[in-house]
């Protein structure tokens, strides 16, 4: 079975895991349709890139989580985000872009819910144009998820802390040359962390978290343990998240 399937399957499974719970039942079954947006400082490492990538880029997922009971579905997407460089290469600027949908099965550990773990799965795109010689470098990465995370009353909402741990990002980065052609792929393995913290709130049937994010992805080609891909990143988040159906 590939990634792209494992991937698949992982998801398929969350959801199954969540219809059919016990949980479901319970009263208090609700759902959240949001958006979340970001002001991200970061930086991008691609393979024969001789022009790292950084910049404060904007961006923003779709989000949408269904709980019940002492389980939680949670399924963000990120539309492609570009950043590039401030000087011009014979080909263009050279630039990176990243899209992901993240997929997560997460359980209360206690019935006050400030405790949790989950798993789940992680698709993400990553493509990089090289604007010194034209190259266009592209690869898609299936991994399962890992996550933790704790949500503390203060004030009149809670601080919401997570932390996701994908341990075996492994992938192919297809290379693209300017001529039409193309170089060997490379076979490239790392890991990524991914962490946040955001005050809660509600108002009606409306949540708001503002908070913080922070990224860490890195690569290697797994023949000879060149660096292929790195991207770290921080910044600003705030979503908006409207109830549905809660009872």
């Amino acid at each position: 079975m590939n990634a792209r399937r494992r991937g698949g399957a992982l998801i398929a499974m969350c959801a199954s895991t969540l219809t059919l719970s016990p949980a479901s039942a319970r009263a208090d079954t609700r759902t959240e349709v949001g958006v979340l947006a970001a002001i991200v400082m970061g930086s991008h490492f691609g393979s024969d890139n001789p022009l790292p990538v950084r910049g404060l880029v904007p961006g923003g997922a779709l989000e949408i989580e269904r709980h019940a009971g002492f389980v939680a579905l949670h399924l963000e997407g990120i539309p492609s985000v570009t950043a590039a460089t401030g000087t011009t290469g014979p080909f263009g600027r050279t630039s990176a872009s990243l899209a992901l949908l993240n997929a997560t099965l997460s359980f209360d550990l206690d019935p006050r819910r400030r405790f949790r773990i989950g798993t789940g799965a992680q698709i993400v795109d990553l493509s990089n144009t090289n604007g010194s010689n034209g190259d266009r470098d592209s690869v898609r990465v299936t991994t399962p998820i890992y996550t933790a995370g704790t949500s503390l009353p203060l004030g009149r909402g809670a601080v919401d802390i997570d932390l996701n741990v994908d341990p075996n990002l492994r992938g192919m980065l297809h290379i693209a040359t300017a001529d039409g052609g193309g170089r060997p792929d490379k076979y490239e393995a790392g890991a990524e962390i991914d962490y946040r913290a955001a005050y809660r709130w509600q108002r009606g049937n409306v949540t708001y978290r503002a908070g913080v994010r922070g990224l860490s992805y890195h690569t290697r080609n797994t023949r000879n343990g060149e660096l292929v891909d790195r991207n770290v990143g921080a910044g600003l988040t705030f979503d908006v998240r409207y109830v549905l159906g809660a009872r």
